[in-house]
């Protein structure tokens, strides 16, 4: 059945015709104007961006709002293209009627399979993602640059213990409900030739509130599995999510992950994943969730600053920063965030177990930590722990952190209820230096930790 283009689509199409015809600038954007018809709106945006992508430059221009349906992987994004829609939903309380909304009922209304080449651009703008189930917005394949700007993602269902709303990975990392179509359609698209996300990819300036209640389970709002991105920048954002940046078991030696300048809000949905841990000495499980994530990370460069992180209302296992690095050449930063707490397990972790199939364990090292603010309390401050995964003794972690260094960061206004540092028995040769007033345990060797005063 040939899809229903509407008028104002004809008209696009004719414009970019003649314009291309000897023209250096981009064409004018393909318009589209939804129909809150299930019917036809999906075909419709997907009958445009399959014309925009066969020009270099050309874009889509979505009006009004669009239903979507229960539909699962609704829009295809094959290569490279801008869709853009009308106003910014990212602001607070946006106007529906001013905005250009999708809803949806299924999973992912859009899946990235962008097939260009690297220096290829995807870009998605200016678009309320209302709804869907599991996930919004889906990465399965990225050779150019990804770039989601002022986008909105809220009312996002649970499904099985997962909620994301941006997700990069391989088939095989995602929940089976959907991880056998997602790999189809990657398939289709001639993705099926190797490492499917190694491009680089832009999160700037969205809002992904995960807003409706969850039970349990993973609550992400932005979540990247097995990939091979060249860089990762997440941006100026603002989360409402148990874990807002999951970077999990990414790989690419020379590629470099930026979490800078969100504000980020953590709910109180409990992770089952916490559970699942155990660390010698501790009764309390602790680990997840975790507002910024990346772990088991190759990367070269690992750069957290300038975030704000509010985890007051996040169940007692939740820390503010974790991470750790596979990468013995790898450098990490962790400057001038801030963390709010109100009894959680601990600010940061250098380190954790890993999760079959997702990540493997990791700890911190070669990092400097410096001018951030940590207020309210926690079970720790800063800790480099060991971690057995219950159910697979492979996943265990032996904390070896080395290299990193503490130093002028303050915690006027904190108490850290069980240790402000905690290094393991496995630490060497790192130095905390002021900026953590308290009780310290180093069991480590060669360790230096000079304590703030009172």
């Amino acid at each position: 059945m040939r899809p229903h283009i509407p008028a104002l689509l004809v008209a696009g199409i004719a414009a970019g015709a003649a314009f291309s015809a000897g023209a250096q600038a981009a064409p004018p954007p393909l318009v589209v104007t939804g129909e809150s018809n299930p019917a036809t709106d999906p075909g419709n945006v997907q009958t445009a961006v399959n014309l925009a992508r066969r020009t270099i430059g050309g874009s889509v221009r979505l009006v009004g709002t669009f239903d979507f349906g229960n539909c699962s992987l609704c829009v295809i994004v094959p290569g490279p293209v801008a869709i853009r829609g009308v106003g910014n939903p990212s602001l607070p309380n946006p106007d529906p009627s001013k905005v250009t909304t999708i809803l949806n009922a299924g999973s992912a209304s859009m899946a990235i399979v962008d097939t260009g080449p690297p220096t290829g651009k995807v870009t998605i703008q200016n678009l309320w993602f209302k709804g869907a189930k599991t996930l919004a917005v889906m990465a399965l394949q990225v050779r150019g640059t990804l770039t989601m700007r002022n986008n909105r993602i809220s009312d996002v269902q649970p499904g099985n213990e997962f909620r994301f709303g941006i997700v990069g990975a391989e088939a095989q990392s995602m929940p089976s409900d959907i991880a056998s179509a997602a790999d189809l359609i990657a398939t289709v698209y001639g993705s099926a030739d190797g490492p499917r996300l190694t491009g680089a990819v832009v999160l700037d300036g969205n809002t992904i509130d995960n807003n409706l209640p969850m039970t349990r389970g993973d609550d992400n709002a932005v979540a990247f599995a097995g990939c091979h991105f060249r860089s990762i920048t997440v941006s100026g954002n603002t989360f409402h999510a148990g874990e807002a940046v999951e970077i999990e078991g990414c790989r690419g030696l020379n590629a470099v992950y930026r979490v800078t300048s969100n504000t980020i809000v953590q709910s109180s949905t409990p992770s089952n994943l916490a559970q699942l841990t155990a660390s010698p000495g501790f009764t309390r499980h602790g680990g997840h969730p975790a507002a910024i994530k990346p772990l088991d990370a190759e990367a070269s460069r690992v750069i957290i600053r300038g975030n704000r992180i509010d985890a007051r209302q996040a169940p007692p296992s939740a820390v503010c920063m974790m991470t750790g690095n596979i990468n013995r050449a790898s450098t990490t930063l962790i400057e001038g965030n801030t963390c709010l707490m109100n009894g959680q397990f601990a600010a940061i972790l250098g380190g954790w177990a890993g999760t079959p199939g997702f990540f493997l364990p990791s700890f911190l090292h070669n990092a400097t930590i410096t001018g951030n603010t940590f207020r309210g309390k926690a079970l720790l401050g800063v800790a480099w722990l060991d971690f057995t995964y219950l159910k697979n003794a492979s996943q265990t972690l032996i904390n070896a952190a080395s290299g990193n260094v503490m130093v002028s960061n303050n915690d006027r206004g904190f108490v850290a209820t069980r240790a402000a540092v905690n290094l393991g028995p496995a630490t060497h040769g790192n130095r905390i230096v002021e900026g953590m007033r308290g009780h310290v345990v180093d069991q480590g060797v060669g360790n230096t930790v000079v304590a703030s005063r009172p």
